[in-house]
């Protein structure tokens, strides 16, 4: 017995030294030395800093980190020639003083003469969160970080997860934003040299195809310059997939949210997500192309939100509002028989007033022409059923002695229980008024008439009957009388 106890504490030893120490964010150690991926070698800190790093396949994992970089360092440097991923996990927290939280080896070196060529991934797993923030933005003379909390990357992309950043975020490449959520501030952030602070800046393209985007700038929310060299790509924004949330206001007084083509032509192409523009949308050199939105709101904005430069060739083109569910509407009315309702006029003049050509940003009223067709489809009102049947059987028994009856309240309760105002389809009920009524006439007794003086004639074998007894009475009289004489 004893044998056995030892063995089974001995047992859960075992397992308890397989299951991994639980780390809570409040036992990861602050970090405030750069953490220089660019010289790192593989180490794995994640149960005591809140990092591990694979030089190998430049995965850097972060869960709970703290880093807390003063002065003009960076929390974390990184090399733009390579292809970096970010996996991030629980609650981390990544503050700089006075430089990029996430800051490239090249300083914008390179950015020019476009020989960048990595990209910087950010992932978040488990419902992770990455938080960024720069607390104090550069001064003039200071590196060119200009309050940005990820500066001099290439080409970006964020999948997952949840960041916010307190400060832009700068580019020289292509951001990629197809997941997670993205809030961005620096609605009372300055630089020190050109005063604000622009959300995301890049030279190539913004592209969102997906998640909830949300930036409040003290500039533009979105800036693409087109300055690349080496840059082919005619789009500089596109957003396009369906259910992403694009948030963009600015405290700048143009009013713009998006701005592209200073320096190349730059298309701006929309193509889904719920957009909400709390500013102008804009090109210098380029089209903007709208071809679809889930919604579009529009606020702080005087008249048409989309403008384009005066550059020759430079236009606006809508895409042609959505008619899909109008036709849906005017298919289910055309599928109805108009002969079964009173009066079908109101369908057709909802149906004959469609007007088609509207485009995109007039959505809302071929919205309300389809609104406007069910509308009068559901006050239509169905013809009445046929009720004669019924008026012929209350007729019928109108015309009884309810005396004569043993009990007639069968037939009231059969007429009182009739109900109008039925329409076509329930004809069988209102047929079934009429049986009722038929049936509890059917159902009739006379009263019994023995006993009671009856003056009508008599014929048939009644009569006869009685005629036997007068016979067999006046005979009895005739007997009586012959026997009194032959007596006397």
């Amino acid at each position: 017995m004893l044998n056995k106890k030892i063995f089974i504490i001995l047992f859960l030893i075992f397992l308890f030294c397989l299951v991994p120490t639980l780390v809570s964010a409040e036992d990861i150690e602050k970090q405030t030395t750069t953490l220089d991926l660019t010289i790192q070698g593989t180490e794995d800190n994640l149960s005591t800093k809140g990092w591990k790093w694979d030089a190998d396949t430049k995965i850097l994992t972060l869960k709970n980190a703290n880093f807390e970089a003063h002065g003009t360092d960076p929390c974390i440097k990184f090399s733009t020639g390579d292809n970096i991923t970010v996996v991030f996990e629980g609650e981390n927290t990544l503050v700089s003083e006075k430089n990029a939280v996430f800051r490239g080896d090249d300083v914008i070196k390179t950015a020019i003469d476009g020989t960048e060529t990595g990209t910087l991934t950010f992932k978040g797993s488990n419902g992770g969160t990455l938080n960024l923030a720069v607390t104090e933005s550069n001064s003039a003379g200071g590196t060119g970080n200009l309050g940005n909390t990820i500066f001099d990357v290439h080409n970006l992309n964020f999948e997952s997860g949840t960041i916010n950043s307190r400060g832009g975020i700068f580019s020289d490449g292509i951001v990629t934003i197809n997941g997670g959520n993205i809030n961005i501030d620096t609605e009372d952030m300055t630089d020190g040299m050109s005063g604000a602070v622009v959300g995301i800046y890049t030279m190539i393209q913004v592209k969102i195809t997906g998640g909830n985007v949300d930036i409040k700038s003290s500039d533009l929310a979105i800036q693409v310059t087109g300055l690349q060299v080496e840059d082919n790509v005619q789009d500089g924004i596109i957003i396009s997939g369906s259910g992403g949330n694009i948030s963009l206001s600015t405290q700048a007084s143009n009013q713009l949210v998006i701005a592209t083509g200073s320096f190349k032509n730059k298309n701006i192409v929309i193509d889904g997500g719920n957009l909400t523009f709390e500013g102008y949308v804009y090109t210098k050199q380029g089209d903007i192309k709208v071809n679809h939105f889930d919604s579009l709101n529009t606020n702080n904005v005087v008249n048409e939100v989309f403008k384009v430069g005066e550059q020759p060739g430079n236009e606006i083109l809508y895409g042609d509002a959505d008619y899909s569910k109008v036709e849906e509407a005017i298919a289910t009315a055309n599928k109805l028989n108009k002969s079964d309702y009173k009066d079908f006029s109101a369908v057709e003049v909802a149906i004959n007033a469609v007007i088609r050509d509207k485009n995109i940003l007039e959505q809302s009223e071929v919205d309300e022409m389809e609104k406007a067709i069910y509308d009068a489809i559901n006050t239509l009102v169905y013809v009445d059923a046929d009720y004669s049947k019924v008026e012929e059987a209350i007729a019928i028994a109108n015309k009884l002695n309810k005396d004569d009856y043993k009990d007639f309240s069968a037939v009231e309760k059969a007429i009182a229980a009739v109900v109008r105002g039925k329409n076509f389809l329930e004809q069988e009920d209102v047929d079934a008024m009429e049986k009722a009524i038929y049936d509890a006439i059917g159902s009739l007794e006379l009263k019994d008439k023995i006993g009671e003086l009856d003056d009508t004639p008599k014929t048939g074998v009644e009569d006869l009957s009685n005629i036997v007894v007068m016979i067999v009475v006046m005979a009895l009289a005739g007997i009586g009388i012959l026997s009194k004489k032959t007596i006397d």
